[in-house]
């Protein structure tokens, strides 16, 4: 019963570990690169500049980081929006699009993690079902076993 236990809780501690990390880390990359636009915006030159090369190195973490359906071709058309921003830092248009894909990116990994923590929860659920259920069984053997070796014995 404790091995089984023991299982349940392992695989449910991964699970959790999973969960947190890749889709979390893509969350916080995609709000520093937010910030770092804002930088940009609002910024003079030599800071848009080394705002840029902020916002260039959260991209390049992210795009190694692909880990959600539809999370590919987001980050493709945010990298295309980026180079295209970096030419013209005046567009608003560019401006927006980088928020619209910063935006999905983030409503990507934010569902992701909602569906792994269920997931997860199910995880739990289920292990408490079948420590139950195993228990359960144990405790029927040892009064089988309480009740029928004096008989035995006799």
């Amino acid at each position: 019963m404790g091995l089984a236990g023991t299982q349940f809780i392992y695989k449910l501690g991964k699970n959790s570990k999973a969960i947190l990390k890749d889709n979390y880390a893509s969350i916080e990359w995609a709000k520093e690169m937010m910030q770092q636009l804002d930088n940009m915006n609002n910024a003079e030159v030599s800071k848009a500049r080394a705002a840029a090369v902020q916002f260039d190195s959260k991209l390049k973490l992210e795009e190694s980081n692909i880990t959600e359906i539809g999370e590919k071709e987001t980050v493709k058309q945010l990298r295309a929006n980026f180079e295209y921003y970096q030419q013209n830092p005046s567009s608003q248009l560019l401006s927006t699009s980088i928020r619209t894909n910063l935006y999905k990116i983030s409503e990507l990994n934010m569902q992701a993690l909602e569906r792994k923590n269920g997931l997860a929860q199910k995880t739990a659920d289920n292990a408490i079902l079948y420590i139950s259920l195993l228990l359960a069984v144990c405790v029927l053997i040892c009064f089988s076993l309480i009740f029928n070796i004096p008989s035995f014995l006799e």
